[in-house]
């Protein structure tokens, strides 16, 4: 009976510095993962975030002021095609009749 318990407690010994052992090295692979990585500034984040919220603002003003230009322009050149537009009508009334030929002359 002796033997039987010897040989049970090796068994066990065995299976319990394996169990230990992998424990470890899967503790001392995250340790030294963590250590590995870099970490990111805590407090630097918020002002490169803040920097780049202004520029951004400022971008989007700038934008803003461009397309009302933009808008300014095209209704500026409304107003004088639509000013100009009953004068050419009238050059067109002018015009004399086209030749009976068959023809018609498109404008393109």
């Amino acid at each position: 009976m002796e033997s039987e318990t010897l040989m049970f407690a090796q068994v066990m010994t065995v299976i319990v510095m394996s169990t230990a052992a992998l424990i470890a090295i899967a503790l001392g692979t995250r340790i030294l993962w963590r250590w590995g990585t870099p970490r990111r500034p805590a407090s630097g984040g918020e002002a490169h975030d803040d920097e780049r919220m202004q520029r951004l603002e400022t971008a989007v003003d700038t934008i803003a002021i461009e397309v009302e230009r933009i808008s300014e322009a095209q209704r500026f050149m409304v107003g004088l095609l639509s000013e100009s537009l009953p004068a050419r009508r009238s050059e067109r009334a002018e015009l004399p009749a086209p030749e009976k030929s068959g023809r018609v002359i498109t404008p393109h």
